[in-house]
Protein backbone atom coordinates (compact mmCIF):
# COMPACT_ATOMS: atom_id res chain seq x y z
CA UNK A 1 0.00 0.00 0.00
CA UNK A 2 0.89 3.85 -0.97
CA UNK A 3 1.69 6.21 1.85
CA UNK A 4 -0.49 9.46 1.78
CA UNK A 5 1.23 12.58 -0.03
CA UNK A 6 1.17 13.60 3.46
CA UNK A 7 3.54 10.74 4.74
CA UNK A 8 5.67 10.74 1.58
CA UNK A 9 6.87 14.41 2.37
CA UNK A 10 7.76 13.74 5.49
CA UNK A 11 9.75 10.41 4.10
CA UNK A 12 11.54 12.52 1.66
CA UNK A 13 12.26 14.91 4.44
CA UNK A 14 14.06 12.14 6.32
CA UNK A 15 16.16 10.98 3.65
CA UNK A 16 17.43 14.28 2.70
CA UNK A 17 18.46 14.43 6.49
CA UNK A 18 20.54 10.98 5.99
CA UNK A 19 22.07 12.45 2.63
CA UNK A 20 23.19 15.43 4.47
CA UNK A 21 24.64 13.63 7.16
CA UNK A 22 26.38 11.48 4.29
CA UNK A 23 28.01 14.51 2.94
CA UNK A 24 29.36 16.16 5.94
CA UNK A 25 31.25 12.56 6.74
CA UNK A 26 32.61 12.14 3.65
CA UNK A 27 33.70 15.99 3.33
CA UNK A 28 35.51 15.74 6.87
CA UNK A 29 36.97 12.27 5.79
CA UNK A 30 38.02 13.51 2.35
CA UNK A 31 35.74 10.52 0.81
CA UNK A 32 34.81 10.76 -3.01
CA UNK A 33 31.34 10.60 -3.58
CA UNK A 34 28.57 11.80 -6.16
CA UNK A 35 24.90 11.96 -7.01
CA UNK A 36 23.75 9.86 -9.49
CA UNK A 37 20.80 8.72 -11.64
CA UNK A 38 17.20 10.15 -11.18
CA UNK A 39 19.08 11.87 -7.90
CA UNK A 40 21.87 13.57 -10.28
CA UNK A 41 18.43 14.39 -12.66
CA UNK A 42 16.15 16.14 -9.79
CA UNK A 43 18.89 18.02 -8.60
CA UNK A 44 19.78 19.63 -12.19
CA UNK A 45 15.83 19.99 -13.42
CA UNK A 46 14.07 20.39 -10.28
CA UNK A 47 16.24 21.68 -7.84
CA UNK A 48 15.88 18.50 -5.44
CA UNK A 49 14.09 14.78 -5.54
CA UNK A 50 12.01 14.47 -8.65
CA UNK A 51 8.78 15.07 -7.06
CA UNK A 52 7.04 11.24 -7.74
CA UNK A 53 10.48 9.95 -6.78
CA UNK A 54 11.12 8.40 -3.39
CA UNK A 55 15.06 7.75 -2.99
CA UNK A 56 18.45 9.77 -3.30
CA UNK A 57 20.95 7.46 -5.08
CA UNK A 58 25.06 7.98 -4.92
CA UNK A 59 27.97 6.14 -6.01
CA UNK A 60 31.30 5.97 -4.37
CA UNK A 61 34.51 4.72 -6.36
CA UNK A 62 35.47 1.40 -4.91
CA UNK A 63 38.44 2.36 -2.09
CA UNK A 64 36.12 5.37 -0.91
CA UNK A 65 33.07 3.37 -0.53
CA UNK A 66 35.54 0.45 1.56
CA UNK A 67 36.84 2.98 3.70
CA UNK A 68 33.32 4.49 4.11
CA UNK A 69 32.44 1.13 5.90
CA UNK A 70 35.62 0.72 7.47
CA UNK A 71 34.70 3.61 9.46
CA UNK A 72 30.96 4.03 9.55
CA UNK A 73 31.31 3.65 12.98
CA UNK A 74 31.94 6.80 13.72
CA UNK A 75 28.79 7.60 12.23
CA UNK A 76 26.49 9.91 14.54
CA UNK A 77 24.07 6.97 16.27
CA UNK A 78 20.57 8.45 14.70
CA UNK A 79 22.43 6.68 11.49
CA UNK A 80 23.04 3.15 10.88
CA UNK A 81 24.63 1.16 7.81
CA UNK A 82 23.29 -2.23 6.22
CA UNK A 83 25.73 -4.45 4.27
CA UNK A 84 25.28 -7.88 3.43
CA UNK A 85 28.57 -8.09 5.65
CA UNK A 86 27.37 -6.64 9.08
CA UNK A 87 23.82 -8.18 8.22
CA UNK A 88 22.99 -11.82 7.24
CA UNK A 89 19.58 -11.30 6.63
CA UNK A 90 20.07 -8.03 4.33
CA UNK A 91 20.36 -9.85 0.64
CA UNK A 92 21.89 -6.94 -1.61
CA UNK A 93 24.99 -5.61 -2.73
CA UNK A 94 24.28 -1.89 -2.17
CA UNK A 95 24.63 -0.37 0.83
CA UNK A 96 22.29 1.42 2.70
CA UNK A 97 22.35 4.32 5.49
CA UNK A 98 19.31 4.98 7.48
CA UNK A 99 17.90 7.41 9.54
CA UNK A 100 18.18 4.77 12.70
CA UNK A 101 15.08 5.94 14.67
CA UNK A 102 12.26 5.22 11.49
CA UNK A 103 11.68 1.51 10.39
CA UNK A 104 11.08 0.40 6.62
CA UNK A 105 10.27 -2.83 4.89
CA UNK A 106 10.47 -2.59 1.29
CA UNK A 107 9.87 -5.96 0.35
CA UNK A 108 8.31 -8.64 2.69
CA UNK A 109 10.99 -11.33 1.11
CA UNK A 110 13.51 -9.76 2.39
CA UNK A 111 13.72 -10.20 6.14
CA UNK A 112 15.03 -7.22 7.44
CA UNK A 113 13.89 -3.71 8.63
CA UNK A 114 15.84 -0.52 7.42
CA UNK A 115 14.72 2.95 7.89
CA UNK A 116 14.75 5.88 5.87
CA UNK A 117 17.77 5.72 3.74
CA UNK A 118 19.80 6.85 1.08
CA UNK A 119 21.47 4.47 -1.46
CA UNK A 120 24.95 4.01 -1.60
CA UNK A 121 26.40 2.01 -4.52
CA UNK A 122 30.05 1.05 -5.34
CA UNK A 123 32.05 2.64 -8.36
CA UNK A 124 34.11 -0.45 -10.11
CA UNK A 125 36.44 -0.87 -12.82
CA UNK A 126 34.59 -1.97 -16.14
CA UNK A 127 37.38 -4.27 -17.82
CA UNK A 128 37.05 -5.28 -21.71
CA UNK A 129 39.40 -3.53 -24.88
CA UNK A 130 36.45 -3.06 -27.09
CA UNK A 131 32.53 -1.33 -25.92
CA UNK A 132 31.46 -6.04 -26.96
CA UNK A 133 34.13 -6.84 -24.11
CA UNK A 134 33.06 -4.36 -21.75
CA UNK A 135 29.40 -5.06 -22.30
CA UNK A 136 30.14 -8.97 -21.39
CA UNK A 137 31.79 -8.08 -18.55
CA UNK A 138 29.31 -5.81 -17.05
CA UNK A 139 26.34 -8.76 -17.74
CA UNK A 140 28.55 -11.24 -16.52
CA UNK A 141 28.94 -9.54 -13.33
CA UNK A 142 25.73 -8.46 -12.96
CA UNK A 143 24.62 -12.10 -13.17
CA UNK A 144 26.98 -13.21 -9.81
CA UNK A 145 25.37 -10.46 -8.08
CA UNK A 146 21.68 -11.70 -8.93
CA UNK A 147 22.63 -15.65 -8.18
CA UNK A 148 24.01 -13.59 -4.49
CA UNK A 149 21.39 -11.60 -3.97
CA UNK A 150 18.49 -14.13 -4.70
CA UNK A 151 19.76 -16.69 -2.53
CA UNK A 152 19.21 -14.45 0.35
CA UNK A 153 15.88 -13.91 -0.49
CA UNK A 154 12.68 -15.55 1.69
CA UNK A 155 10.40 -16.52 -1.44
CA UNK A 156 6.82 -16.86 -0.79
CA UNK A 157 5.37 -20.22 -2.05
CA UNK A 158 3.14 -17.82 -4.30
CA UNK A 159 6.11 -16.94 -6.18
CA UNK A 160 7.18 -20.71 -6.87
CA UNK A 161 3.65 -20.91 -8.64
CA UNK A 162 3.90 -18.02 -10.45
CA UNK A 163 6.81 -18.81 -12.16
CA UNK A 164 5.77 -22.28 -13.10
CA UNK A 165 2.90 -20.76 -14.52
CA UNK A 166 5.01 -18.22 -16.73
CA UNK A 167 7.76 -21.14 -17.25
CA UNK A 168 10.29 -19.14 -16.35
CA UNK A 169 12.99 -21.71 -15.08
CA UNK A 170 15.84 -19.92 -14.30
CA UNK A 171 13.43 -18.56 -12.01
CA UNK A 172 11.99 -21.27 -10.76
CA UNK A 173 16.09 -22.41 -9.81
CA UNK A 174 16.66 -19.39 -8.01
CA UNK A 175 13.81 -20.18 -5.49
CA UNK A 176 14.79 -23.51 -5.09
CA UNK A 177 18.11 -22.48 -4.61
CA UNK A 178 17.14 -20.08 -1.79
CA UNK A 179 14.42 -22.57 -0.26
CA UNK A 180 17.57 -25.26 0.45
CA UNK A 181 19.94 -22.28 1.37
CA UNK A 182 17.49 -21.34 4.52
CA UNK A 183 16.09 -24.36 5.21
CA UNK A 184 19.91 -25.58 5.80
CA UNK A 185 20.91 -22.81 7.34
CA UNK A 186 23.77 -22.48 4.83
CA UNK A 187 26.59 -20.60 5.90
CA UNK A 188 28.29 -20.23 2.37
CA UNK A 189 29.50 -16.77 1.42
CA UNK A 190 27.65 -16.20 -1.47
CA UNK A 191 29.10 -12.99 -2.23
CA UNK A 192 32.02 -14.06 -2.60
CA UNK A 193 32.23 -15.06 -6.35
CA UNK A 194 30.97 -11.58 -6.69
CA UNK A 195 33.49 -9.70 -5.26
CA UNK A 196 36.30 -11.58 -7.23
CA UNK A 197 35.34 -10.84 -9.92
CA UNK A 198 34.89 -6.74 -9.38
CA UNK A 199 38.09 -6.56 -7.46
CA UNK A 200 40.16 -7.69 -10.38
CA UNK A 201 41.42 -4.60 -11.17
CA UNK A 202 41.64 -1.28 -9.52
CA UNK A 203 39.81 1.47 -9.93
CA UNK A 204 42.17 4.12 -10.45
CA UNK A 205 44.02 2.02 -13.20
CA UNK A 206 40.83 1.45 -15.04
CA UNK A 207 39.57 3.70 -18.19
CA UNK A 208 35.64 2.48 -17.66
CA UNK A 209 34.21 2.05 -14.78
CA UNK A 210 30.74 1.38 -13.98
CA UNK A 211 27.76 -0.56 -10.94
CA UNK A 212 26.34 -2.93 -11.09
CA UNK A 213 23.12 -2.30 -9.00
CA UNK A 214 21.40 -0.48 -12.10
CA UNK A 215 18.63 -0.98 -14.12
CA UNK A 216 20.20 0.41 -16.74
CA UNK A 217 22.32 -2.08 -17.99
CA UNK A 218 25.52 -1.58 -19.94
CA UNK A 219 24.24 2.07 -20.70
CA UNK A 220 25.59 2.61 -17.73
CA UNK A 221 29.38 2.07 -18.25
CA UNK A 222 31.01 5.00 -18.34
CA UNK A 223 34.44 6.77 -18.24
CA UNK A 224 36.51 7.39 -15.27
CA UNK A 225 37.61 10.97 -16.52
CA UNK A 226 33.86 11.80 -15.96
CA UNK A 227 34.16 11.00 -12.23
CA UNK A 228 37.87 12.77 -11.46
CA UNK A 229 36.25 15.80 -10.06
CA UNK A 230 33.07 17.40 -8.80
CA UNK A 231 30.61 20.85 -8.01
CA UNK A 232 27.90 21.50 -5.94
CA UNK A 233 24.47 21.57 -7.09
CA UNK A 234 21.55 23.08 -5.48
CA UNK A 235 18.99 19.80 -4.00
CA UNK A 236 16.08 20.73 -1.88
CA UNK A 237 17.25 22.60 0.82
CA UNK A 238 20.91 22.09 0.62
CA UNK A 239 23.64 21.52 -2.21
CA UNK A 240 24.51 17.92 -3.64
CA UNK A 241 27.72 16.70 -5.15
CA UNK A 242 27.70 16.03 -9.09
CA UNK A 243 30.51 14.64 -11.07
CA UNK A 244 32.06 17.19 -13.49
CA UNK A 245 31.02 14.83 -16.48
CA UNK A 246 27.12 14.24 -15.22
CA UNK A 247 25.69 16.30 -18.89
CA UNK A 248 27.52 13.38 -20.59
CA UNK A 249 26.81 10.63 -18.40
CA UNK A 250 22.88 11.33 -18.29
CA UNK A 251 23.00 12.11 -21.87
CA UNK A 252 24.22 8.65 -22.83
CA UNK A 253 21.89 7.07 -20.08
CA UNK A 254 18.43 9.12 -20.55
CA UNK A 255 19.04 11.74 -23.84
CA UNK A 256 17.58 14.64 -23.27
CA UNK A 257 17.31 14.22 -19.67
CA UNK A 258 16.04 17.47 -18.99
CA UNK A 259 12.51 16.89 -20.38
CA UNK A 260 10.37 15.09 -18.18
CA UNK A 261 8.72 12.38 -19.47
CA UNK A 262 5.02 12.09 -19.79
CA UNK A 263 2.24 11.90 -16.86
CA UNK A 264 1.97 7.96 -17.17
CA UNK A 265 5.69 6.97 -16.88
CA UNK A 266 5.80 9.61 -13.76
CA UNK A 267 6.09 6.56 -11.04
CA UNK A 268 7.55 5.63 -8.13
CA UNK A 269 9.79 2.46 -8.15
CA UNK A 270 10.09 1.74 -4.56
CA UNK A 271 7.31 -0.21 -2.41
CA UNK A 272 6.37 0.67 1.65
CA UNK A 273 5.14 -2.19 3.27
CA UNK A 274 6.31 -0.97 6.42
CA UNK A 275 7.19 1.94 7.20
CA UNK A 276 6.86 3.99 10.59
CA UNK A 277 8.56 7.43 10.97
CA UNK A 278 8.75 7.56 14.48
CA UNK A 279 10.57 4.76 15.54
CA UNK A 280 12.72 1.55 14.45
CA UNK A 281 11.13 -1.94 15.42
CA UNK A 282 11.99 -5.42 14.87
CA UNK A 283 11.45 -7.94 11.59
CA UNK A 284 8.82 -9.63 13.77
CA UNK A 285 6.73 -6.94 15.19
CA UNK A 286 7.16 -5.33 11.08
CA UNK A 287 5.93 -8.88 10.27
CA UNK A 288 2.72 -8.65 12.57
CA UNK A 289 1.93 -5.47 11.01
CA UNK A 290 2.13 -6.47 7.54
CA UNK A 291 -0.17 -8.89 8.38
CA UNK A 292 -2.62 -6.78 9.64
CA UNK A 293 -2.47 -4.69 6.62
CA UNK A 294 -3.02 -7.76 4.41
CA UNK A 295 0.72 -7.17 2.96
CA UNK A 296 2.12 -10.24 4.19
CA UNK A 297 0.86 -13.37 3.18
Amino acid sequence: MRPSDEIITQYKKKICGVAKAFDAFCSNHSLRYFAIGGTAIGALRHKGIIPWDDDIDFVMPRPDYERFLQISNELQPEYDIFTYQNNPMYHSVITKMCDANTSLVIDPRVHTVVGAFIDIFPLDACLGETNEEREKFFYTTKAERLKAENLRMHYFFRDLLSSIKRRQFDEICDQMKSHCHHFLRNNVNEFERYENIVSQTSYENSEYITYFGTHYGAKNISLREWFDDYFYAPFEDFEIRLPKGIHEYLTKMFLDYMTPPPPEKRIALHSFYYLNLDKRVSWEEAREEMKKEGEYK
